[in-house]
């Protein structure tokens, strides 16, 4: 089976089985990163809570940041797939 039909048949799945497929293989891909990346994560990560502990930099509220990615991806899903690349 090629990657193209494998996706095409994934596509056609209902949403919740897309999404829990999509866990299923993002679980299979987290030993992915190396200790590297993961320490640079961690450090980046610890570098932004203090900014926002201290007051240098102010957090965006969950809301709004999932409002915003739910407006992105239906966005995303208007357009034709050849512009998405």
């Amino acid at each position: 089976m090629t990657l193209r039909l494998l996706e095409k048949e994934v596509l056609e799945l209902p949403p919740r089985s897309r999404v829990r497929l999509a866990e299923k293989i993002m679980e299979s891909i987290d030993d992915y990163a190396t200790p590297e990346l993961e320490a640079a994560w961690d450090d980046e990560i610890e570098r932004r809570v203090k900014e926002i502990q201290s007051g240098a930099e102010k957090g965006i509220p969950a809301e709004d940041v999932m409002k915003e990615a739910r407006r992105a991806l239906n966005e995303t899903r208007r357009l034709p797939s050849a512009r998405r690349k």
